[in-house]
């Protein structure tokens, strides 16, 4: 278990949505944080919300999809705080529509964020950890990556590929010391990609979780090492158990619950809006 009092941990996404959310929740357990992302003011602004006396966070504006910008995360956090201990994967891009109406863009856009960039930066912090014999990854997955939630699918398809990096790694890293996780929110409320949503009446099936949740997942991932939390109400844990069981009812559920028809109307109109 890594002890967070005094680590040196990165936030990635931490400029807007959950991220300073989970930023916040890392500073009080005592963290010494670097928080990335794109936007400068956001992280400017995220730093005033978990500034700690005596703990000045780092801003680190970078794009995570690039190379470039990966290694410069890790080479200004070395140089200014120290190796890293933590890494939250947080940062991501959503594009809700049918997948014909998407790009070749809209898709490399969402996959080089979701999950090249979490993978590539992952395995720039990794030598740091390996090195130290402890510390502790964690990435912010989604409940769509264990079902199918059509509409969403370049999104699924890099939250699936969430699981099987998170599984994979750390069956290869057991015994290192370091910790390996994943964090499965549904939506989430205020904060996250649904509340720009305008489609008529949300499905009772498709619920809503609180930013503090996802961030409280987190710390528990780290302070009990475990490999999985799916942040989301009783009846889609319920759901996510019976994807795993049978994609088949599980998808039947939905689609007779109205979420496919919820989330095709709110494919149809961002479609219509951009």
């Amino acid at each position: 278990m890594l002890e967070l009092n005094g680590a040196v941990g990165i936030v990635t996404g931490a400029s807007r949505g959950v991220g300073p959310v989970i930023a916040e929740h890392l500073a009080e357990a005592g963290v010494r944080l670097a928080l990335v992302a794109r936007s400068e003011d956001g992280l400017r602004k995220t730093a005033e919300r978990v500034r700690r006396p005596g703990r000045e966070p780092l801003v680190v504006p970078a794009d995570i999809s690039d190379e470039a910008g990966q290694r410069l995360v890790v080479n200004t956090v070395c140089r200014e705080l120290g190796p890293p201990e933590l890494l939250v994967n947080n940062a991501g891009r959503e594009h809700l529509s049918r997948f014909q109406d998407a790009s070749v863009e809209d898709i490399k856009k969402v996959i080089l964020v979701n999950l090249f960039g979490a993978e590539a930066l992952t395995r720039l912090v990794l030598p740091h950890l390996l090195s130290a014999g402890r510390g502790h990854i964690v990435t912010i997955g989604s409940v769509a990556g264990r079902t199918a939630y059509p509409y969403g699918t370049i999104n699924c398809s890099t939250k699936h590929g969430v699981v099987g990096f998170t599984w994979s790694l750390r069956e290869e890293l057991r015994g290192t010391g370091i910790g390996v996780s994943a964090v499965y929110p549904t939506l989430i409320a205020d904060v996250g990609i649904s509340a720009r949503w305008r489609a008529g009446r949300r499905p009772a099936l498709l619920g809503q979780v609180q930013p503090a949740d996802v961030a409280r997942a987190v710390l528990t991932c780290i302070a009990k090492n475990k490999v999985e939390m799916t942040v989301s109400p009783v009846a889609e844990k319920i759901a996510d158990v019976l994807g795993a069981v049978s994609p088949r009812l599980a998808s039947w559920i939905a689609r007779n619950g109205g979420v496919h028809s919820y989330l095709r109307d709110v494919a149809d109109l961002q479609r219509r809006s951009r």
